[in-house]
């Protein structure tokens, strides 16, 4: 009698089986996937005047349901996209405004201010991606809704190595210095086309308004908003790759002009800091990080009136 070495039918399915038992607990696993995500206020659907943008607003709370509701949308495409891990940063005024039991579950949340690297405490090598959400356009800016860098009453222009610099730029040299790219960035369309310009256009965009005027805009039917978001998410996770992080070449020189010359005598105080004219202090850096930190603490210094 001839023996066949072949397994009978159903006996690869079986093999396949033991084989996949048979591997490293570590070798089944997902990679993981961690994604970082800065929430700003200005650039939420439905908010379009200062007075939902701070506590003590009479449109506030709607606003900070807003806030969850686009974040979460947000969250919501990035698992679908094979997220593991998804980091959520408040990132406007006192960074207290996400009630924290309305994020998502799946989502970490860190609140509270202040914080060693502002709006993007959180944010390390380990992210694969950076996502801005509800981000505003630079000052200066028209039409954009609630247009300011940092601090309205106290900034007036950031420049570094020359370039003006809204927070959307600030923060994502931050992503690049820890390698990440940033994917995404929703807000109104003319911060979103301001983002392009700067990040380049491999960046994908949610634009949840357009501005009709620094307190007033057209909103996108609530349930698109929702989608854009959901769905821009999603593809900038999967999308990743195409992107790379946002770096400026050192030295780092920061320019920072106040609105009066009195904001800038504090500042100019300070070792290594420069005042070339009356509104404005320079100082320059090796180490982009560092330099932001005290880019943050002069603003800090100054006198808002």
């Amino acid at each position: 009698m001839i023996r066949s070495n072949r397994l009978p039918a159903g006996g690869w399915l079986a093999f396949g089986l033991c084989l996949l038992l048979a591997l490293p607990l570590a070798a089944q696993k997902k990679e993981p996937v961690k994604v970082f995500v800065s929430v700003d206020m200005e650039g939420i659907w439905g908010v379009v005047h200062g007075d939902q943008t701070s506590p003590q607003g009479g449109g506030y709370g709607a606003a900070r349901k807003w806030m969850a509701q686009d974040v979460n949308a947000v969250i919501t495409g990035l698992f679908e996209a094979g997220a593991t891990e998804v980091v959520v940063n408040d990132s406007h005024g006192g960074m207290r405004n996400i009630l924290a039991d309305d994020l998502d579950a799946r989502a970490s949340l860190i609140t509270g201010s202040p914080k060693p690297l502002s709006m993007m405490e959180g944010i390390d090598g380990t992210c694969a991606a950076c996502l801005f959400i509800g981000y505003h356009a630079r000052a200066g800016t028209a039409p954009a809704v609630l247009d300011h860098t940092i601090s309205g009453a106290v900034v007036f222009a950031i420049r570094v190595n020359g370039l003006e610099m809204p927070e959307l730029g600030l923060n994502a040299a931050i992503a690049g210095a820890f390698g990440v790219p940033v994917v995404m960035l929703s807000g109104d369309g003319t911060t979103c086309r301001q983002a392009v310009e700067i990040l380049g256009p491999d960046l994908k965009t949610a634009a949840v308004k357009e501005a009709a005027g620094r307190s007033a805009a057209r909103l996108l039917p609530r349930d698109e908003a929702l989608e854009a978001l959901r769905s821009a998410a999603r593809e900038s996770l999967l999308g990743r790759s195409k992107v790379k992080p946002y770096r400026l070449a050192p030295p780092f020189n920061f320019e920072l002009e106040f609105h009066r010359s009195s904001q800038a005598e504090p500042a100019s105080l300070i070792p290594g800091v420069k005042r070339p004219s009356a509104r404005v202090v320079s100082f320059t850096s090796q180490d982009y990080l560092e330099g932001f930190k005290l880019l943050r603490a002069l603003i800090s210094l100054a006198p808002a009136d």
